[in-house]
């Protein structure tokens, strides 16, 4: 079995390896968007126009790359598909550059399909880059359990990349997204549901007396208070 790696910063995104040209030959670049953009997700990584360019050009060199140079990314072609993926066309994401992309439904269910096709994202050396669960020939995230469970959830919460911006004291209002990764929720979520799941978190750190996770929490609540109210568009 292949060993798993994880891709930590968006500087390793260097180290993805491209996928075989004959897997996607008829894919249009939107969904090759799309599965980009489920990987950044997955990695906790923040899904700004930059990171998705770079991660495009790296899995995808034969369509990202930039003609002429294919040292470095196309932006304006990801950034074109971005537009194309908006509600108005494509309808699988949504965004803009000043504050990242995020999937919605219909987008993640298509980015789990390809990911069937391209497989999970490997470095140079075939390793895996994430950790991701196999039924029945389809490659996914673990699914969430229907419990909630205290110990899992806090251990998840130390895990983020949230987590370590706060520790180090470098946590600010741009990373919007990775509040959106640890929640596990998306620029449409509902209200309600947004609430919902940052609750429970706090209510798991109560059950277990962390106190610095409940600090952590409250830290969180007083920075962005879009995911309690709403979307901050």
């Amino acid at each position: 079995m292949k060993s798993s790696l994880q891709i930590r910063d968006e500087h390793d995104l260097v180290d993805v390896a491209a996928k075989d040209p004959d897997l996607y030959p008829t894919v249009p670049l939107t969904s090759l968007t799309a599965y980009s953009l489920y990987w950044l997700h997955q990695w906790q990584l923040r899904r700004t126009i930059e990171a998705i360019a770079v991660l495009n050009w790296r899995l995808f060199p034969e369509k990202f790359a930039m003609v002429g140079f294919p040292e470095y990314p196309d932006a304006f072609r990801t950034n074109r598909s971005l537009l194309q993926g908006q509600p108005k066309y494509r309808n699988i994401l949504t965004g803009a550059a000043s504050k990242g992309f995020s999937l919605n439904e219909r987008g993640m269910d298509l980015a789990r399909d390809l990911t069937e096709t391209l497989g999970v994202p490997t470095s140079g050396g075939g390793q895996e880059l994430g950790s991701v669960e196999r039924k029945e020939g389809r490659a996914k995230v673990a699914p969430v359990a229907r419990s909630i469970e205290p110990g899992r959830e806090i251990k998840r919460i130390r895990a983020s990349k949230l987590y370590d911006k706060w520790k180090t004291g470098v946590m600010g209002e741009r990373d919007l997204i990775h509040v959106h990764a640890m929640l596990g929720i998306f620029d449409h979520t509902p209200t309600k549901l947004r609430a919902i799941a940052l609750r429970n978190l706090e209510k798991s750190a109560v059950e277990l007396e962390d106190e610095e996770a409940l600090r952590f929490l409250h830290d969180v609540r007083q920075t962005f208070p879009q995911v309690l109210f709403g979307k901050n568009d």
